[in-house]
């Protein structure tokens, strides 16, 4: 109880330090506000997955899960149906959309997330852009297996899953590529995890690079990663809209840190 009321305190004051369009300046981020934050476009693949969200919503298959997130020792496992990891954990609608409209108007073509749980936001996060090349990570082997089958039902879309636990798969996929374009981190909500991976992936980052943080506000281990991470001397501009964060690398951006209500 305390701690939802933390957090909704926390979205209050959010709501009151956040700017809107007549807050932003710079021409790069008045365009983005425009596209991704006030212009809610519908598009037919959000129908479809959608469609998965409401299937996945009344699965009651159960199934193995290991959860590698913020609880005690970091890996806890259970026994959990589908319907109540789509209610519990997937990304709700206005924010899945959200990552679809980044991903529409930066259009990045080589992806990483951290985390695929059931899919819901890998679905959006590719559908945003057809060129794209989406790597997901997921630690729990069930839910990266029943994720993979769902995926055979997108076959436009370009997703690959790989298990294991981030630390390994993670570095691993890094040094095969010479540079990433976005990232979703979605995985570990804890700041010690969450500061390693944002250094794990630093070197891969060029000027067109952004990485997507979630969760920044959901605990005070998140908070405080979030604001070592917007204080790095790479990051340009950092953008914070409650329940996710996003950071830039642009070395021709001035330093800037926004609250942009959604």
């Amino acid at each position: 109880m305390i701690g939802l009321f933390r957090l909704v305190w926390g979205y209050i004051i959010y709501w009151f330090s956040s700017v809107g369009r007549h807050g932003l300046q710079s021409t790069f981020l008045y365009n983005l506000n425009e596209f991704v934050w006030r212009y809610d476009k519908k598009n037919l693949s959000q129908n479809r997955i959608e469609a998965y969200r409401e299937a996945c919503l009344k699965n009651k298959t159960v199934i193995d899960v290991k959860d590698f997130g913020a609880g005690v020792n970091g890996n806890i496992k259970k026994e959990l149906s589908i319907a109540s990891i789509a209610k519990n954990a997937a990304k709700p609608p206005k924010y899945a959309r959200m990552l679809f409209r980044l991903m529409e108007y930066l259009k990045p073509e080589n992806v990483i997330e951290l985390g695929t749980s059931l899919g819901i936001s890998s679905l959006y996060i590719s559908s945003g852009n057809p060129k794209m090349k989406l790597t997901s990570l997921e630690g729990c082997d069930s839910t990266a297996e029943f994720s993979r089958k769902q995926f055979q039902q997108f076959p436009d879309l370009n997703i690959e899953v790989i298990t294991g636990d981030f630390d390994t798969t993670l570095s691993e996929l890094l040094k095969s590529k010479s540079k990433i374009d976005a990232i979703y981190i979605d995985g570990n909500h804890r700041y010690e995890p969450t500061l390693r991976y944002f250094n794990m992936c630093l070197p891969y980052m060029h000027d067109e690079s952004f990485i997507i943080f979630d969760d920044i506000n959901w605990s005070e281990e998140m908070k405080k990663a979030w604001q070592e991470i917007i204080k790095h001397p790479s990051v340009s501009i950092s953008i914070d809209v409650f329940m996710m964060g996003i950071v830039f690398f642009n070395k021709g951006f001035s330093k800037q840190d926004f609250k942009i209500r959604y």
